[in-house]
C-alpha cells in the first residue's frame, strides 16, 4: 500500500463512521434530531483538533476547547475550558504560569490520561499564589522533580478550569505553558503518522458519540420533571462538581415552576442541555441562572418559572424551543448536604 492509499484507507473508515453515527440522531425529538447533525460536525472538529492540529507536546500553548459553538458533555456557559498537550514519557515535565485576577469565582489544574482517565486535579485554595494572582505549577510523572502535579506517566492533556458568575467584570485568565527540556526539530509530515491519526480522530467521534448516547438513553428513563441525584461521572465532570438532573418534559401550553434554596457551593446554576449534553444557545437565550443571579424572597428561597416565556418572574429559564431535555443543577465545591429542589408542571399563564 502507497503512501497515499495508507491516507485514503483511513478517510474512507472515518466516512463511514460519520454515516453511521448519523443514523443515531434520527430521534423522536425534532429539534434534536436536526442538533445532532450538527452536533457530528462540532465533534469531528473536535476530534481532528485533538489528535491532528493541537498535539505538540513539545510546544504545547493553551487553547478553548469548548465554547458557544463547540459544546460537550454538559459544559458550563459560565466556564472556560483550557486545555494543552503534554506528554509525561520519559522524566518530561512542564511549567504552567498564571495569574488569577481578585474576584474570581474558581479555578481548577487538572491532567487527563489515556482513555480520558481523570488525573490528579489541584483547586485555587490549593495553589500557591503570590500578593499579585501569580502562580506556578510543576507537572511532571518523576517524583523527585517534586512536582506539583504529580502523573502517573501516560497523561496528554492539561485542562485550566475557570468559573464566572459575571464575565463582564470577572477577567479570564493569564495563562501559559512550557515544555522543560530541549525542543527537537519540527518533523514533516509523513502519511503514515496522518493516516494513525485520523484514526485516532474517528475512534474519539465513535466515543463521544456513544457515550452521549448511553447518558441520554439513562436519565430519560428516569422520572419525569423530577432532580434526581445522578453518578458524578456520567457527565464526565470536574471531581469538584456535584450534579442533581432533571429531564423535563413539557408541553407546549406548559410551564414549570423550580422552588428551592440555595446550596452551600462556590459556584451554583440551573443549566439547560439538548439530547447530546450540549447547553441551549447561550448567546442569544436565558437558559442558565448562577448563584449570583438568582433573586431570593425575603425568607431566602427562590421560585424559577422555566418555560417558552417570561411571564414576569423575576427568575425565568428559557426552553428555547425544546419541549424536552435536561435541566442540570450544578454546585460546585458543595458544602454539607444538597437541598432538594420542588418541581411543579403548571399551565402557561398570561405574563403578569
Amino acid at each position: 500500500m502507497n503512501h497515499n492509499e495508507i491516507i485514503t484507507q483511513a478517510l474512507n473508515e472515518l466516512t463511514k463512521s460519520l454515516l453511521k453515527l448519523e443514523k443515531t440522531t434520527d430521534i423522536p425529538q425534532e429539534l434534536d434530531a436536526v442538533e445532532g447533525r450538527r452536533f457530528l460536525l462540532r465533534m469531528l472538529s473536535a476530534s481532528v483538533d485533538s489528535f491532528v492540529e493541537y498535539i505538540d507536546p513539545d510546544r504545547p500553548q493553551f487553547r478553548h476547547s469548548e465554547g458557544p459553538h463547540r459544546k460537550m458533555f454538559g459544559d458550563c456557559p459560565d466556564a472556560d475550558y483550557l486545555q494543552a498537550p503534554i506528554d509525561l514519557r520519559n522524566r518530561r515535565s512542564y511549567k504552567v504560569r498564571g495569574k488569577i485576577s481578585e474576584g474570581t469565582n474558581y479555578v481548577g489544574v487538572m491532567l487527563y490520561g489515556r482513555g480520558g482517565r481523570i488525573g490528579v486535579c489541584l483547586t485555587d485554595e490549593q495553589l500557591e499564589i503570590d500578593a499579585d494572582g501569580r502562580f506556578e505549577v510543576l507537572i511532571s510523572a518523576n517524583p523527585e522533580d517534586n512536582p506539583t502535579l504529580l502523573g502517573d506517566g501516560d497523561e496528554h492533556l492539561v485542562m485550566v478550569r475557570q468559573y464566572f458568575t459575571d464575565r463582564n467584570t470577572q477577567p479570564p485568565l493569564e495563562l501559559e505553558v512550557e515544555f522543560l527540556g530541549d525542543v527537537p526539530e519540527p518533523k514533516p509530515l509523513n502519511s503514515a503518522w496522518l493516516a494513525k491519526r485520523i484514526e485516532l480522530s474517528r475512534r474519539m467521534l465513535e466515543s463521544i458519540f456513544m457515550r452521549t448516547l448511553d447518558a441520554y438513553r439513562r436519565i430519560s428513563n428516569f422520572p419525569k420533571n423530577t432532580f434526581v441525584d445522578v453518578p458524578v461521572d456520567l457527565l464526565f465532570p470536574t471531581p469538584d462538581n456535584t450534579y442533581k438532573i432533571c429531564w423535563y418534559e413539557l408541553e407546549t401550553h406548559q410551564m414549570i415552576i423550580v422552588s428551592g434554596i440555595l446550596p452551600k457551593a462556590r459556584y451554583f446554576s440551573f443549566t439547560f442541555y439538548n439530547v447530546w449534553l450540549e447547553s441551549y444557545d447561550y448567546t442569544r437565550r436565558q437558559v442558565i441562572l448562577n448563584h449570583d443571579q438568582i433573586e431570593l424572597n425575603e425568607n431566602g428561597k427562590f421560585d424559577i418559572c422555566v418555560g417558552q416565556q417570561n411571564n414576569g418572574y423575576a427568575n425565568w429559564l428559557d426552553t428555547a424551543g425544546h419541549n424536552s431535555g435536561y435541566l442540570v443543577a450544578r454546585s460546585l465545591l458543595l458544602e454539607g448536604n444538597h437541598p432538594e429542589f420542588d418541581v411543579k408542571v403548571m399551565e402557561m399563564t398570561k405574563p403578569k
